[in-house]
């Protein structure tokens, strides 16, 4: 499993957001698939091999706000706790 940082500049305030490479947002560093990723507003940083890799070269980044992706991270953290706890979502 790979992880990305997307670094924006132009949105709001200067902020890196942590994916992962399958998330539709970030398509393993190439941006949203329609796409409208734009290099003047932002930058991939990555592949990282772990999160922790990520979140090394995360706090490095001179940004205003450090976040994972609401989306896909939050994702896995719950297929993860469903597969730990041996049930089902939809259980």
């Amino acid at each position: 499993m790979t992880f990305y940082i997307y670094e924006n500049w132009q949105a709001g305030p200067h902020k890196a957001v942590i994916h992962h490479g399958d998330c539709g947002f970030c398509n393993d560093g190439g941006g949203r698939s329609n796409g409208d990723y734009d290099p003047t507003h932002g930058t991939w940083h990555g592949p990282y091999n772990d999160v922790g890799a990520a979140k090394e070269a995360w706090r490095r980044l001179d940004v205003v706000v450090r976040k994972e992706c609401e989306v896909c991270m939050e994702r896995k953290r719950l297929n993860h706790a469903v597969a730990a706890s041996g049930t089902s979502e939809h259980s």
